[in-house]
């Protein structure tokens, strides 16, 4: 087991869960607006090896307009792991009063021992348009 102090990350595996639309290529995210999406994020360690969340870790993802600004449009703080994963929920009233467009977004993880890490460097989020308003 790798320490955990300090994370040697060599792939962050995102896969999706929910509906269909939601499309992760790369680290850039594209959903319709008002979908219920879960994003899983693991660790991959430098020898290959899953590298699990544990407790004490938090995992942020946060959507802003650009990466200029300070102000949050979205953000998930995931602190339990299950099988040692970080499971991010996106809830229809997360995105409803978003305009479609593109955001960036990041997910930073601070480790029980407080080193902080950006595991998912600033990438593109992409609100696609809705035609049921349901």
């Amino acid at each position: 087991m790798p320490e955990r102090g300090r994370i040697n990350v060599s792939e962050v595996k995102t896969q999706k869960q929910g509906g269909d639309d939601v499309k992760i290529m790369g680290s850039n995210i594209s959903m319709i607006r008002g979908d219920s999406e879960t994003i899983t994020v693991s660790l991959i360690g430098s020898s290959n090896v899953v590298v699990p969340f544990v407790t004490g870790d938090t995992v942020y993802l946060t959507i802003k307009i650009n990466d200029c600004t300070a102000t949050k449009l979205l953000q998930k703080v995931i602190t339990d792991f299950p099988e040692g994963k970080a499971v991010i929920e996106i809830k229809p009233e997360d995105t409803k009063s978003l305009t479609f467009g593109d955001y960036v977004y990041d997910i930073q993880l601070t480790t029980a021992l407080g080193v902080v890490t950006t595991i998912v460097t600033p990438s593109k989020f992409s609100i696609k348009g809705e035609i049921t308003y349901e």
